[in-house]
């Protein structure tokens, strides 16, 4: 009854061994795909990284100047401006 049982155990290995050798090889190929699939990715993101800080180069002008614009003085002084406009155009109307 033992060897009957272990008879069985081999031959079901036997049957068993080509699906497993193929699940592996198939295994392998995901795991190379998955590999270089990782690598182009953080290639992707070096080029993105390297845009982000060519970005931040090009556009520092322009925050100095958005700084400037946005400083409570400099947007008194704009509403000052307006508000001597706005007098002088009502005023040359009233004439």
């Amino acid at each position: 009854m033992v060897v009957a049982g272990l008879l069985l155990l081999v031959i079901e290995l036997l049957l068993v061994l080509p699906r497993v050798l193929r699940l592996t090889k198939r295994l392998r190929e995901l795991n190379l795909l998955l590999d270089n699939s990782l690598r182009l990715t953080n290639h992707e993101l070096q080029l993105l990284r390297q845009a982000r800080l060519d970005m931040h180069a090009l556009l520092r002008p322009y925050r100095r100047l958005q700084r400037w614009l946005t400083h409570p003085l400099t947007v008194a002084l704009y509403a000052s401006y307006r508000r001597r406009a706005t007098a002088r155009r009502s005023a040359a109307r009233g004439s």
